[in-house]
């Protein structure tokens, strides 16, 4: 039985990479339909905790 943690299936090259966080273009994000992501939200709690200090 895998676990959630189970990488078995990922490529040994990308899981050497280091984390970076992708660009993002806010005039193509908003060109975009966005209609996908109604009544979705997320607010990742390290995040919050930079923000309310």
């Amino acid at each position: 039985q895998k676990s959630a943690s189970d990488y078995n299936n990922f490529d040994r090259e990308f899981l050497s990479e280091k984390p970076k966080l992708s660009y993002s273009d806010k005039n193509l994000i908003e060109s975009m339909d966005q209609s996908a992501f109604d009544g979705f939200s997320f607010i990742n709690p390290k995040f919050e905790q930079i923000l309310n200090k």
